[in-house]
């Protein structure tokens, strides 16, 4: 298992590296030569990712707990790297399955990742609807519509819950009949109105830590023409386009809308060496966050063992 996680992470490596069009040369200089502000940001950034873990496991343990932070942390960061292998899908999957083995319910899974992805993209659009608007590419109505709509579902929540119990039940059915859904799925158990409005609070705090680990990246640029909001939007949106990508990871479409946001303030040169250094600085992020939940892990089993070799 641990020869698989790792094998993981080295293809994740190799993919990133043959997609990236900067001279590997040119990356080592930048990361011997940057300044406090690059390695600020990766712990930040690092900070978020470990955030963003910890909201899809309250979701999942709401309102039975099914996993400890231990176990959750293992499995979305030992997951998180198939994210890399073309399919779009095999992140999300390889979460099921090693939640699966630790006696988590597949339709327990299921609802949190609806719900996870919907509260991820909500929060995301509110923030490039802010970058939109900072650009004059959208008047600021759009954003009360959007507010009124948030307020809306607010309102009625609960045909919003059935709307979402009917998607965990069309994705439950793609199961085969005797399979692992069939042995472990009991009820649905959808988030209440007051729980779900919650949880897009923690993403939209999560998504300003974010917003302002790629504030500091662009600050180690000496980019000092762009506030946190603005950064914030320009990943959000970037993140959010690049769903539409083809390719494993978004790779390709968000760095071309890092560019294109970052263009307005910036040459576009300088924009595009940004762009390919903030890949490099979100597989560094992740690969750090594996790192040390591996090491926590590692050094709990030989407490508990230490005649273990």
């Amino acid at each position: 298992m641990v020869t698989l996680r790792f094998g993981l992470v080295a293809l994740m490596l190799y993919f990133a590296y043959r997609t990236i069009p900067m001279n590997p040369r040119e990356i080592v200089y930048y990361l011997l030569h940057t300044g406090v502000f690059f390695y600020v940001s990766l712990s930040l950034f690092t900070l978020f990712l470990a955030v963003q873990a910890s909201i899809w496991l309250q979701i999942l343990n709401d309102p039975v707990r099914q996993l400890s932070l231990r176990k959750g942390l293992l499995i979305y960061t030992s997951s998180q790297f198939a994210k890399y292998i073309p399919g779009g899908i095999w992140n999300l999957a390889g979460r099921v399955v090693m939640a699966s083995r630790e006696g988590v319910p597949v339709n327990a899974q299921i609802a949190a990742i609806v719900y996870e992805n919907v509260l991820l993209v909500v929060a995301a659009a509110v923030y490039a609807l802010i970058l939109l608007v900072d650009l004059h590419a959208i008047p600021v109505y759009v954003c009360f519509l959007f507010a009124a709509l948030l307020a809306l579902t607010y309102l009625y929540f609960p045909k919003v819950s059935e709307w979402t119990e009917a998607i965990c039940g069309r994705l439950l059915s793609k199961f085969k009949p005797g399979a692992l859904s069939k042995r472990l799925a009991g009820p649905l158990a959808p988030l209440s109105r007051n729980r779900f409005f919650r949880y897009l609070g923690y993403y939209l705090a999560s998504h300003l830590i974010m917003g302002i680990s790629f504030w500091l990246l662009l600050r180690s640029f000496h980019i000092l023409d762009v506030s946190v909001l603005y950064a914030s939007g320009t990943f959000a949106a970037s993140w959010l386009l690049g769903l539409l990508s083809p390719l494993p990871g978004g790779i390709g479409v968000r760095e071309g809308f890092l560019v294109y946001f970052l263009s307005f303030r910036m040459d576009t040169s300088t924009a595009l060496q940004i762009s390919i250094i903030a890949r490099i600085w979100n597989i560094l992020s992740e690969v750090l966050l594996y790192v040390a939940v591996q090491t926590v892990q590692f050094t709990r089993k030989k407490r508990m063992n230490p005649y273990e070799t």
